[in-house]
């Protein structure tokens, strides 16, 4: 009798770690937009196509406005016939992204690994990734989503760059015209 219930205990416990490895967690935006019984305004404001390797990105900053708060990211869409894969960058994720960017970029120049592979990246609490390796030439890749298939590989940095510097650009330029 009392095996029975330290097997149904285990298989519980099994069960509900299973289902909450599957629980999504929220991004900033996805927080920020779910609030209920207010009213919300998007607006979306395109940047230039960031072009990979083999594929293209949607880039564009969205205004998040819920009353008197403001909120702005920078969306990255890889679009795909199963369902778009996106990355929501708030403002602030941005910020520190940017920094690490560069500092990725410094030690990229000054990579010596002498491994049949490596990676060298960053990540937001949301998931994002950002970094470059290889076995041999030196790839940049974006990760916009912690689950599925959502890397996307460039052959070098500057578009990425350029993208972000874009988003920061429009970002601050909106918030004057307010």
């Amino acid at each position: 009798m009392n095996a029975s219930r330290v097997i149904i205990f285990f298989l519980y416990m099994i069960l509900t770690s299973i289902q909450a490895q599957d629980e999504k967690v929220l991004t900033k935006m996805e927080r920020f937009v779910s609030n209920t019984g207010k009213i919300m305004k998007l607006e979306n404001f395109d940047l230039p196509d960031l072009k990979a390797s083999y594929e293209v990105l949607k880039a564009k900053v969205r205004k998040a406005t819920i009353q008197d708060e403001v909120n702005y990211y920078l969306l990255l869409v890889k679009e795909d016939k199963y369902g778009d894969k996106s990355a929501a960058i708030a403002e602030d994720d941005l910020t520190e992204l940017i920094k690490a960017f560069d500092e990725l970029i410094n030690q990229m120049e000054n990579e010596n690994s002498k491994s049949d592979y490596f990676e060298n990246k960053f990540s937001t609490e949301d998931g994002f990734q950002i970094g470059y390796g290889g076995s041999g030439n030196i790839l940049w890749f974006i990760t916009l989503e912690k689950y599925g298939k959502s890397t996307v590989i460039f052959n070098g940095y500057a578009d990425i760059k350029a993208i972000f510097g874009m988003a920061v650009k429009k970002i601050e330029d909106l918030k004057k015209d307010n």
